[in-house]
């Protein structure tokens, strides 16, 4: 019997030289949210203007896309936390307001994302609802107040360590559906958010899932910039919509497998939404 070699065999689900240089982007990415959240600013803002002027290779969907990941989601957080203490209290609200839009309205929406004929891709649309509601309740136990002032970091209170991790399967699920391509250059996508998110919340002695906000907020943009960058310089060939070798191996058995997953990610889901108590009890930073 003939063995493929391990790397040959990892290729096909991991895209191994973009996920390399992803790692590197992101362990440069921690220390200068840590440390020099004003050079990561310019760096956001740079490699966005790059794209916007060489990328031609993105479709108009995918480049507003990548415009709201890194400009207007991860530039506009860390402008927000490179300005003074006076500007941040001022326009706290305002900033919560914007916040809030952005979350509760990227998650919705993705409840929109084809199907593409999967028994996965319709049971993550219910997946998505649910935990859409779920993350709206929460919001609304905290009175919408999501957002609390820290001098490091960005700090979004409105979310349980349950919820996520039930969105970090849920995401995994998804972006193995037809429209995300072969998905090998997104596949560690929830390690490295999960990891992230550890991380933060170890060198900020904060609550694992008040860092959550803020490890995402770095990792899909960096993800979606690097894609582009690789893609658009021609560093990296670009990974396939159409990849006969994985949609081979996401066979109808491998389809029901993940439904039953995405589904059961719903029930617990539901279960949550109808056991929450009808109000949160808020926790103060003492910073």
């Amino acid at each position: 019997m003939a063995f493929s070699p391990p790397h040959t065999a990892l290729e096909a689900y991991i895209d191994i030289p973009f996920n390399l240089w992803l790692s590197i982007i992101l362990i440069l990415t921690y220390g200068c949210a840590i440390r020099n959240r004003g050079l990561l600013l310019l760096v956001v803002l740079g490699f966005s203007a790059t794209i916007a002027v060489f990328d031609k290779t993105s479709t108009a969907s995918e480049m507003i896309k990548i415009m709201c990941e890194l400009p207007l989601g991860l530039g506009s957080v860390l402008a927000f936390l490179v300005a003074n203490r006076s500007f941040q209290t001022r326009f706290l609200s305002a900033f919560t307001t914007y916040v809030n839009f952005a979350v509760y309205g990227n998650i919705g929406m993705m409840v929109g994302t084809p199907a593409d004929g999967t028994l996965r891709g319709m049971c993550s649309k219910v997946t998505c609802a649910a935990l859409f509601i779920w993350i709206v309740q929460q919001g609304h136990h905290a009175g919408w107040k999501t957002i609390v002032l820290h001098e490091d970091l960005f700090v979004f209170t409105a979310v349980s360590k349950s919820w996520i991790f039930a969105h970090a399967i849920y995401r995994f699920v998804l972006l193995t559906l037809p429209c995300f391509g072969s998905g090998r250059r997104h596949r560690l996508l929830e390690l490295y958010s999960l990891t992230l998110t550890f991380a933060l919340s170890s060198s900020s002695n904060l609550p694992f899932e008040y860092c959550f906000g803020m490890a995402d907020t770095l990792v899909v943009p960096a993800a979606a910039g690097w894609s582009a960058i690789a893609t658009t310089f021609n560093l990296i060939p670009r990974d396939a919509i159409n990849n006969d070798l994985l949609s081979n191996r996401i066979g109808t058995d491998a389809d029901a497998y993940m439904s039953a997953v995405s589904l059961a990610v719903a029930i617990f889901a539901c279960f949550k939404i109808t056991s929450a108590p009808r109000r949160k009890a808020t926790r103060d930073i003492d910073r």
